[in-house]
């Protein structure tokens, strides 16, 4: 009987094999962690083969998924080509992007990717740091600002919502211990912010073991299970386990991710980029 394979099912295997993580691979295709794994468990009863192996700390490719893993590859770039070519648009020029360390290196690769394969005239300067710093320099030295703020912030284009939440090693089982021991990005930053204020709040005794201005820095200290950190859930790292409220911890604000252009009328090339980031990481564009 004839099989044939959906592309998406391909797409979602070949970001788990490369994340090692559905909660991440999920976030980057923007699809719920139920999703990705409905559509795992499809691709695995299409071709009769366990290809992913999973675990509660990572996931790892069986022999089958990595002989498969090249082939998925393919096929999905070759789709995203016949797609991008077709679809190609005659803009030219320089879009100067600022983004979260995290969304740059998680979620908009592929994204960035599939723009730059589509607009191959417009040149893509990408910088990364903090959302506060970020929207200060807007329209000086940045077109778009793809920013994380509090829920309800009322500024920019809201594209999707995000899990504000506490988090340690997935190695240790935490326990309130006071002073609780934190790692967290240098000031000024919003999730410091939260982060102090919510314990002080609390009543809760806290002691900064370490800072840095690097998302991966402050995470990878976290998941040596010296310290307690602040993230988002989408975008946490492997080896990081999800605390909240149940654990004693108090409630963390919600965030939102905004796009935020400079003020003034936007070039071709900005405004391809803006509706093309729009339509990829809006909530719309999530649901299966």
């Amino acid at each position: 009987m004839l099989r044939n394979i959906d592309v998406d099912l391909l797409r979602s295997f070949v970001t788990v094999a490369e994340l090692r993580s559905f909660t991440r691979a999920a976030t980057a295709l923007f699809r719920s962690q139920s999703t990705v794994s409905t559509q795992i468990r499809r691709l695995e009863e299409l071709v009769g083969q366990t290809l992913l192996q999973r675990s509660p700390h990572e996931v790892l490719l069986t022999r089958a998924g990595e002989q498969f893993l090249g082939y998925a590859r393919r096929i999905v770039a070759l789709h995203d080509e016949a797609l991008d070519v077709i679809n190609a648009q005659s803009v030219s020029g320089r879009v100067r992007l600022a983004v979260m360390d995290d969304y740059a290196t998680i979620v908009l690769p592929e994204t960035l990717a599939r723009f730059a394969r589509s607009h191959p005239d417009v040149e893509l300067e990408v910088t990364t740091g903090f959302t506060r710093d970020l929207l200060n320099s807007l329209g000086e030295e940045f077109d778009l600002v793809l920013a994380t703020q509090k829920a309800g912030n009322g500024r920019g284009e809201v594209l999707r919502k995000e899990q504000t939440a506490w988090a340690c090693s997935d190695r240790i089982a935490f326990s309130l211990e006071e002073p609780l021991q934190l790692a967290l990005l240098k000031a000024p930053n919003m999730f410091r912010e939260w982060a102090l204020e919510a314990l002080n709040e609390a009543g809760l005794r806290w002691r900064i073991l370490f800072s840095s201005s690097s998302i991966g820095a402050v995470e990878a200290m976290v998941a040596s299970g010296v310290a307690l950190t602040v993230v988002k859930a989408g975008t946490a790292r492997p080896g990081l386990q999800l605390l909240g409220a149940e654990h004693g911890l108090p409630v963390l604000p919600a965030s939102e991710i905004a796009l935020h252009l400079a003020p003034g009328r936007a070039s071709a090339a900005v405004a391809a980029l803006s509706t093309f980031l729009a339509e990829a990481l809006s909530e719309a564009a999530s649901l299966p």
